[in-house]
């Protein structure tokens, strides 16, 4: 639970993430194993991308989150080339570099993850990036109400 307060806190201060993935060939060749990479809040344009591959999955993320073993299997194997997508444009975070590079990053975390940094990252990215701040700020909006007359006035 402790683990969850803080990358939630890190995720708010847009400190990101930092999940420790496999070594390109290139770092490994200098004695660099691991690497950290750091998943931070994405721009609305990839959350917009993210958000078209989450639904072209047809999955709730309530049944994300209740996933056992056989369950776990069948998702990756349906899902698994459409959720490292998702985790590679969330890297990327930009709209030319998602667009040029999602494809060669999702193929390298794919075979770089394994299931448990895979999902943790996909939950992350489906539950922290909702859709509570958007609907927050249009509530915000509405009780605003500015082009409502001004109050103070007397007629």
């Amino acid at each position: 639970m402790k683990n969850i307060e803080l990358n939630a806190a890190e995720r708010l201060l847009d400190r990101g993430i930092k999940v420790p993935v496999t070594a390109p060939l290139l770092f490994r060749l200098f004695g660099k194993r691991k690497i950290n990479v750091v998943v931070r809040m994405p721009y609305l344009g990839t959350l917009y991308r993210i958000s078209a591959l989450f639904l072209s999955m047809g999955i709730s993320d309530d049944r994300l989150k209740d996933m056992t073993g056989e369950n776990i299997h069948n998702l990756f194997a349906k899902h698994g080339k459409t959720l490292t997508k998702i985790v590679a444009q969330a890297l990327l975070n930009g709209w030319l570099t998602g667009w040029l590079f999602a494809r060669p990053v999702a193929a390298w975390l794919y075979w770089r993850l394994n299931n448990v940094q895979l999902l943790t990252l996909a939950d992350t990215l489906v539950s922290l990036t909702g859709s509570d701040a958007f609907t927050n700020t249009i509530r915000l909006v509405r009780m605003m109400k500015r082009t409502a007359p001004n109050q103070s006035q007397t007629a």
